[in-house]
């Protein structure tokens, strides 16, 4: 015997269960689209090294990171401004959640949660920025 599988019901609305619902939804959408526009400028960086006979796989060196460059990479059409606009996009998920559910709890009026998430906003912004003042 299988069991079938059914599709999650959404609760009823103006509930606290129907803002979860819909937060969460939101915060799904957000990371699948994120996801796939990442995945994609990778695959464009990759497809544009082979078009231009470079081995993506070639064991040189780790070519260097400039956010402020990227643009103009793209713009030139250079595969590199592709790939590390890519993993910014991949590294951005996560900010982005947080963003999107700090939003979501204030809309809620949860200001708990809300401040929760401020914190976990501003640990991970401090350490971006602890990061880049130890690589400079």
């Amino acid at each position: 015997m299988s069991a079938t599988v059914q599709p999650p019901v959404a609760p009823a609305a103006g509930t606290a269960a129907d803002v979860a619902w819909r937060l969460e939804s939101t915060i799904s959408r957000l990371l699948v689209a994120g996801t796939y526009l990442a995945m994609g400028l990778v695959l464009l960086g990759v497809l544009l090294m082979l078009a231009a006979g470079i081995d993506p796989l070639a064991h040189g060196g780790v070519p260097p990171f400039e956010l402020s460059a990227i643009p103009a990479e793209i713009a030139a059409g250079n595969p590199l401004g592709f790939l590390w606009l890519g993993l910014v996009a991949v590294l951005a998920l996560p900010l982005g959640r947080v963003i999107v559910a700090g939003v979501g709890f204030l809309a809620a009026h949860d200001v708990r949660l809300a401040l929760v998430s401020l914190a976990v906003l501003l640990v991970v912004l401090g350490s971006i920025v602890a990061a880049i003042r130890l690589e400079g």
